[in-house]
Formats: structure tokens, sequence, C-alpha cells
């Protein structure tokens, strides 16, 4: 009987399993997870903030699907090392398991800068169903909150908080934001959305300090030297791989961890999928970090096809975010970002409610930015994955 081991029970993880069970019924797999949760969705964490979801209706299954299925479920466990000679993973507790085939999906954390990393609840990521619970709390409370950073996260938090009543502030680095993805026009629009509601945007401010006493977080100083009370700071910097054990078995891993098109590592029956890996990125065409959930799921099934025998190829990794702003929706997807170079191009329309701004690379779609008028996103998608030329756009 082949013996599946699953390292992570999140997103991919969970995909991976119920490929493995269409693929391989009688296989046998056991999931080491470090949360003590049921496989649960990190992206409906700011719906239930914002009083949208239960925390029941956070859970992809119930634990009767483990049951029926006789997948084995260790929560609470920790992976501290591999051995790929002998087939085992170490766990915390001294425990040690063999398998035939190994996944990898530890996924991500969030990025602390260092000066922040204090010992405190009230300084934290949102990343957790804990995370989550600890926050909405804290709003219910009446807690004044400070979300540090100017992302997708950061922004749907934000909303999420003004939406269960509260009136957050946000701290950017950036001269706006989404810096990542929305050129200055593009951000203007969402700016005046998000402020039209009451949030205040800090942009081109760090947090250099956290006013922290024994009565806990009171404030924040921004570069700026302005202070801002609060009770609580979120930060919301990024997402890491998760891989510290890894490293002694992949020296050679960057951001996360290299896969091939199979899912597979440089390991012989080691497997990888999610946050934690760098999976090819079709409009860069390079190997980057795409901590996106559907990347995720689509990566943890097809290694779970192949840990069975399968031999399915992921095409590759788009990079894609989606939000919407108190009903405004903004997509974003590839390069959005361009070059001060020659072969760029650029499409851009916008009117007092809608933008959108098409960019092009030797005549080719590489990335597309909408704001408000979202309705040919999924063409947009589709061409940039066919690398479609100029004329068949805008035809």
């Amino acid at each position: 009987m082949p013996r599946h081991l699953i390292i992570g029970n999140g997103t991919a993880g969970f995909s991976a399993i119920q490929a493995i069970l269409e693929y391989d019924s009688d296989g046998e797999i056991t999931v080491i997870s470090l949360e003590h949760h049921l496989p649960y969705s990190r992206v409906l964490l700011t719906h239930y903030i914002g009083g949208h979801v239960s925390k029941d209706n956070l859970y992809m299954t119930g634990e009767s699907f483990f049951k029926q299925k006789k997948v084995n479920l260790l929560l609470g466990a920790a992976a501290v090392n591999i051995d790929p000679e002998q087939k085992r993973v170490e766990l915390d507790n001294g425990r040690v398991l063999s398998y035939e085939k190994l996944l990898v999906a530890t996924g991500g954390k969030p990025v602390i800068p260092q000066h922040l990393q204090k010992e405190s609840p009230d300084i934290m990521g949102l990343r957790t169903i804990e995370d989550a619970s600890y926050i909405r709390q804290k709003s219910l409370s009446g807690a004044k909150i400070v979300i540090v950073g100017g992302g997708s996260l950061a922004i749907e938090l934000a909303c999420a908080l003004r939406e269960g009543g509260n009136f957050p502030e946000m701290v950017v680095s950036s001269s706006h934001v989404l810096s990542r993805v929305a050129d200055d026009e593009a951000a203007a629009v969402i700016q005046e959305q998000i402020q039209s509601y009451g949030i205040r945007i800090w942009t081109g401010e760090d947090v250099t300090e956290v006013v922290h006493t024994s009565k806990g977080v009171e404030g924040v100083v921004l570069s700026g030297g302005q202070e801002i009370s609060c009770q609580v700071v979120v930060i919301c910097k990024g997402v890491q791989p998760n891989r510290e054990f890894l490293d002694r078995v992949l020296p050679t891993i960057r951001g996360g961890i290299k896969v091939d098109s199979n899912m597979r590592t440089d390991i012989p029956d080691v497997y990888a999928a999610g946050d934690v890996v760098e999976a090819y990125e079709l409009s860069r065409q390079e190997f980057c970090v795409s901590a996106i959930w559907p990347h995720a799921i689509a990566q943890g099934r097809i290694a779970g096809m192949n840990m069975t025998g399968q031999d399915v190829m992921y095409e590759g990794s788009l990079s894609r975010n989606a939000l919407e702003i108190f009903g405004l929706p903004v997509i974003s997807m590839g390069i959005t970002r361009v070059p001060a170079k020659r072969d760029w191009d650029l499409d851009v329309n916008q009117d007092k409610s809608s933008y959108c701004k098409l960019v092009y690379h030797d005549a080719k779609l590489v990335g597309a930015v909408l704001v408000g008028k979202v309705e040919k996103a999924g063409k947009l998608q589709a061409a940039i994955r066919k690398a479609a030329g100029i004329e068949t756009v805008l035809n």
C-alpha cells in the first residue's frame, strides 16, 4: 500500500489529499499540521473579521471527511527534519514517520520587520484563525487598530474592520497603496474610495517605533515624527515561505522551494506546492513565489496526482489579485509595472468611475489593471496566458 505523507494542512495540502484519493483510493495518507485546526480558507479570514462569515464557515471540510476517507490527521505536530535517504520525517515530539511519496506544503508566514518584532499579542500579522479571532475581538471591543502595509491584505483588512464598525488607520511606506500592481492613476481612484469611508491612509511613512508599556500597545511613531494612538498593530507586509527546517535538505533554495512542472523538488519522491514553492510565472517567464490561493489549489492537485503515478504538468502561475473595496472591484494580473525600456507599450482608458491599463511587451499582452469595470478580466487573463498580440486583444 503506497504511503503518502503531506506536511501542511492548508489549501495546497488539502487539494493534494483530494487528488490522491481520486487516483489512489487504496493509498495510505498521513497529514502533519502545525495548527490545531481542520483545513480552512485563509482568504475568508478578513470576511470573518468583518462579520460576513461565521467561524464555522471558514472550514473547507469536517472531521468526518478524514474519518470516512481514512486519512491520518496529526494536528499540532511540526516536522523538524527530512531524511531523504531513509525516506523519513522527524516530528518535534520525537516521532518518526516513513513515506514513499512526500509533499511539502508548509505554506507561508507573515513578514514582520525586525524592529517591530516585539513580545506582545497586540503586535501581530494576519495568517491564522487565532489571528483573525483576536483582531475581531479587539475591533468589537473598540480598540484603535493601525495597519502597517498597503497591499491587498492590508486593504481587505481595513475594509473588514470598517464594515465591523471600527475606524482603522493605514501606514503605507510607498507613495500610494497597491504599489506593486497599481500606478498613480489607479491608486488615486482606490485611495479615494477607501478614504471616503473614514479610513485614514498615511502614505510615504514607515512605523519606526511601537510605543509599548506594561499596559500594552499605546501607539506608533512614524518616520515623519507623527504619533498615532492605538492599541493594536497589524503588520501586512507580505508573506514569506515557511521553510526553515528544509534548509539543511535543500540548501540551494532561494525565496522558496524550486519545483519542476510536475511539482517535484530536486529530491526523489519529494514534491512541494503552495506558498512555499517557487513556481514558473508565465508573464515574467521566471520562477518566483506566488502566494495566491488559486495557485495553491492547482499546484496541490497536480502534486497529488503525480504522487499517485500520474504525469500531469503545471502550466505555470499568472500573478493575479482581486479585491472589492466597498463595492469597487479591483483586479490586477501579470506584469503591471512597466520598465523604461523599448518594446513596452501601454493602453490606458480612464473615466470618473473606472480605470483600465493594459501592458504589452513585444506586442504581446503581459499584464492588466482594472478598477471599477472588470467584466473583461477573464478574457484578458486568457489572452495573457496565450500571449496574444495587440490586435487580438483590442478587437
